[in-house]
Formats: C-alpha cells, structure tokens, sequence
C-alpha cells in the first residue's frame, strides 16, 4: 500500500502506518498464527490484521468484497479475521481492565479540577449496536428496540481519557440499560472495584445507589427543582467524555453501526459477534494507550475513627461529607442528594447558574 497518503491508508485501515506495525508487534507471537502441518501458508500477520481492519472499517464489509478488494480466496479472508481477532481476544485483559486504586485516584483529582465533582472516577452510558440481519432465533422479537428494527444492548463504562474500562454487551435490543448494569460485576461486587467513596457518573436510564449518580429525572409538563436543574447541568459535562467515547468507539469501527452477522439459535452465532465486538474494544484502548499514560500517585485511605460524625450531617461541611461513606440503612439516592448539596455550593458560586423556568425543558430520556 506504498502508493497511498498518510490520509487515505488511515481511512481505509483506521490507523496510521505505526500503529498498525505497534499492533503487529502485540499480536504476532499468538499460537494462532503458528503455521500447521497441512494445508497453504498463511498471509503475513499485518495483511491478515490489514483484512479485519479494513472490514471493521466499513459498513456491511462481506467476504466478496474483499475476495475482490484484496484478491484472496472467498473463504481465507473469514479465517484472517477470525485468527486476528482470537490473537486480540487473548490480549484483552492487558488493554480492557478496571483502574487501579492508584489510577482511581489519580482519575478523581482531574475530574474534580474538571467539572468540581469529587471522587468520581469512571461515567457509563448504554447504547445500541444495530443488527444489519433480522436474527433467525426464536427469541428474535426481543431484539426490536425503540430505535432500530434489531439490536444489541450494550452498557459502557469509560474514563476520562475515553478509554473503555469495562463494558457488557449480548442483551437483547429491547433490554433496559439498568438491567445491563445491575448484571455487571462492578456492580454486583462494587467493593472489588470502588474504593469507599467512589462513584460512577450516569443518565437518567440508571437507578441511583451509592455507587452509580445518575442525573435527576423531570416529569413531563412539571418545572423541575432548581437543585435539581443545576445539578444536571454540572453533570453534562462530564456525561459528555461519555459521548465522545461511544463516537470514537463507532466512528473508528463503523461495523459496529451496521453489525451483518446472522445471530441464530446456534450459540456459536452470538459468540461471534460478541468476539468481533471485543476485538473492536480491545484495538479501541490499545490506539489510546499510544498516546501514552502518566505515572499515578500512591494510595490513599479513609480514618474509621471520625465515621461516627455522620450521625449529625449538620455539623459537617458538605465537602466533608463525601468524604465519609454513607451511613448502613441510608435511602438510594441518598450519596446524590450529598452531592447535589455540594454542586449548588460550588457550581453556583462559579458559573451563577440560572435555573429555566418554564415546563418544555423537561425531556426525559431514559436511555440512548
């Protein structure tokens, strides 16, 4: 591909010319490549990853358009893919893991530098992977969603460098982006992966806990609470970093808006999917851990000697107060409504935020 520009070989392979041989240097060692006893030589492991990037780099990419594209046989362009993107499956835990308590803390002070929220230290979203085939299982009706005829659900938590730090995907189009979430391990063991105090920032789609502040919903035809209001302003910034990530993720990997995969009663069909969706996460964090990371600072802990002051919140000031974990027996929601008390401080004191007054801003938006 000597005859193309910088510009042209990274619209067509989503990538630089650097990148690409940095990704080859990851992937080449992988028993996957490692040529049989019977049967042809297998391509080089660049042209091989060239073919699974060319193919995610599109919408609708078949096994004929590239045979003609890149002069293979029909059937070897299927088997290149499938090889890269097993080798990308088997560095997965290197590029797709949680932060580190280190990182975590690290990711809290910019964010607070940021948008004057403490201690949050990942934001999450869901999202839909449209279905480009109407499925063939017989439980096809269950991925019709609201937005497309077929779908997969997908719920994204990200950080603040757009880098997805864990993600769960095979629901169903129809599937709540709660109920994604409450099936995450982050959520289901959040001790394992949030240290006291942190928090996730979300939507409206999300139930809040000590652990997940989502934004404040608005009945339709009601003015919401100006608390409220200003609270969900300070939050839509940094709900944004979410919405670059989910734009970064789908504008570099456009198979992901138009998924052309048969997804059948055979688990095998939906694996394969989810695979390719992997490998699609995995490429996406291994171009940002090339820009390069900053060395993070040391642990940090928590006095158990001074929990007993939240008895009396009154006598704490607000940003105090997250610094304590909420009290056993607490009310959901009761960490946001701290937080909340903190924002008007802090944010109306900054930016002298003036609340809407009239009922047409109440759009409630459950999910994306």
């Amino acid at each position: 591909m000597h005859w193309m520009n910088d510009v042209e070989f990274k619209r067509k392979y989503r990538c630089s010319r650097v990148v690409l041989d940095k990704i080859v240097q990851k992937i080449e060692t992988n028993d996957v490549f490692k040529r049989g006893t019977r049967g042809p030589a297998q391509m080089s492991v660049k042209h091989q990853l060239m073919l699974l990037l060319h193919f995610l780099g599109k919408e609708g990419e078949s096994n004929s358009s590239q045979r003609n594209q890149f002069n293979v046989r029909y059937g070897a362009s299927k088997k290149c893919r499938d090889r890269v993107v097993q080798s990308l499956i088997g560095i997965r835990n290197e590029y797709i893991k949680w932060p580190t308590e280190n990182e975590r803390k690290k990711i809290a002070q910019q964010v607070e530098r940021d948008f004057l929220l403490p201690n949050c230290i990942v934001l999450m979203d869901g999202t839909l992977l449209p279905l480009g085939i109407a499925p063939s299982c017989c439980d096809a009706v269950d991925y019709s969603g609201r937005k497309f005829p077929y779908s997969l659900t997908v719920c994204v938590i990200n950080d603040d460098k757009r880098k997805i730090r864990a993600y769960l995907s095979g629901f169903p189009g129809f599937t709540h982006d709660n109920r994604v979430w409450r099936n995450m391990i982050q959520n289901q063991k959040a001790q394992d992966f949030f240290s006291p105090l942190q928090y996730v920032l979300c939507d409206t789609a999300f139930e809040p806990s000590d652990i997940a502040i989502a934004a404040y919903k608005c009945q339709a035809g009601f003015v919401q609470d100006r608390d409220e209001q200003m609270f969900n302003t300070c939050m839509s910034s940094p709900r944004v970093i979410t919405e670059h990530t989910m734009g970064l993720w789908k504008g570099r990997f456009p198979w992901l808006r138009n998924i052309r995969m048969l997804n059948t009663d055979e688990t095998e069909s939906l694996e394969r999917i989810l695979k390719y969706t992997d490998a699609t996460v995995v490429l996406h964090n291994i171009l940002i851990d090339f820009g390069g990371e900053d060395e993070v600072d040391g642990p940090w802990d928590i006095d158990d000697e001074v929990l007993s002051d939240l008895d009396d919140a009154t006598r704490i000031p607000e940003r105090n107060i997250l610094e304590f974990p909420v009290p056993v027996g607490s009310l959901p929601g009761t960490r946001r409504e701290q937080l909340k008390d903190l924002v008007w401080e802090k944010f109306n004191k900054q930016y002298n935020f003036q609340p809407r007054q009239n009922d047409s801003s109440c759009n409630s938006e459950d999910s994306e």
